[in-house]
């Protein structure tokens, strides 16, 4: 391949073939407007990359990403004027005369900042750029797909925090309740409705006993955070139950009934058991106890209710419930416990 062909590929805008000067000067420029950017030298790669998510990362909302870039000072003129020449995606101009740097720029430094100088020419192989290109996709498609990751994550009960209390409360409630069919569904109503204000707070009363004890503080909610119409233990466990936890639209006022699938009932027991163990200060019998008085508190407050064909709790399928916990509970525990020997 003749020097002509070289100088005509580029990475990230910079071309393969360049004098040393030129890539002191470029080595120089993309250290002092990284250190405008990020208000720190480069360090390593890794974790350079990953500062690069304040500005590039598509979940980073809007006003977080306004607040930063005001905040970024402004570029030198002598050094927009050498860098706006390499153009996107090595440099950003994100207006009023600064310029912004990320994961290319950081890539092409690391590049250069090996390169030996001694020869006067430096000459960027095919398979060094190719590298630095097939690096920065990798990096963004795990940026855009980083939702995505995050909800299955999520539904599959591997997210990185683990449920809320109160929404495995509230699941267990409705579970208690038998709202496993669209016959026993568990309607939307607000809770301070008379007619179906008895019922959301007797699911919740279960819901914030078992959240106290299992967490180990008492936090009165709002009426408004015990409702089964938006409140925030009813988000959260839809968000992490997804397709398991359905609600239904009925009638002329698109009621909402709330039920969780036969089909799904021992999938979302193991998945609450899962999820339960992966809080290292609780205990089979700690959760025993606090399954329980779910049960009481749920019993107490629902009253009369079975009379009048609400609720729907029977003590020997709620009895089967518990075991069904405290199995998927033990047998995860047992999975993280290290064999002997190691």
């Amino acid at each position: 391949m003749t020097s002509q062909n070289k100088g005509s590929r580029s990475i990230f805008g910079v071309p393969v073939v360049l004098a040393s000067s030129e890539v002191s000067v470029l080595t120089r420029d993309l250290t002092q407007l990284w250190a405008l950017t990020y208000g720190a030298l480069p360090s390593t790669v890794k974790g350079d990359k990953e500062l690069c998510r304040r500005f590039f990362d598509p979940l980073v909302r809007g006003q977080s990403l306004r607040d930063r870039l005001a905040a970024i000072p402004p570029t030198p003129q002598d050094l927009v004027r050498r860098l706006s020449r390499f153009g996107s995606p090595l440099v950003t101009d994100v207006g009023e005369g600064t310029l912004l740097v990320g994961a290319e720029a950081r890539i092409v430094l690391e590049i250069l900042m090996h390169e030996d100088l001694s020869d006067g020419l430096v000459v960027l192989s095919q398979s060094v750029t190719a590298a630095a290109e097939r690096e920065a996709l990798e990096l963004y498609r795990e940026w855009s797909t980083g939702r995505l990751v995050q909800v299955v994550k999520l539904r599959t009960g591997q997210g990185r925090e683990v449920m809320q209390a109160i929404a495995v409360g509230l699941t267990l409630s409705i579970l208690v309740n038998r709202s496993d069919t669209p016959e026993r569904a568990v309607p939307q109503w607000d809770n301070r409705d008379p007619e179906g204000g008895p019922l959301n707070r007797a699911i919740f009363a279960g819901a914030e006993r078992f959240a106290e004890l299992i967490s180990g503080n008492s936090r009165g909610r709002s009426q408004h955070q015990q409702q089964l119409v938006s409140g925030y233990a009813l988000t959260e466990a839809r968000r992490r139950l997804a397709h398991r936890m359905v609600i239904e639209k009925r009638g002329r006022e698109k009621r909402g009934c709330l039920y969780i699938p036969q089909s799904y009932r021992d999938d979302v027991v193991t998945f609450l058991g899962r999820d339960l163990a992966r809080r290292p200060s609780l205990s089979h019998d700690r959760l025993a106890s606090a399954f329980d008085q779910l049960v009481a508190a749920f019993r107490a407050s629902a009253g009369q209710l079975a009379y009048e064909s609400v609720a729907f709790d029977r003590p020997a399928e709620t009895h089967l419930l518990r075991g069904k916990l405290l199995n998927a509970f033990d047998h995860a525990r047992d999975e993280t416990r290290p064999s002997r020997g190691e």
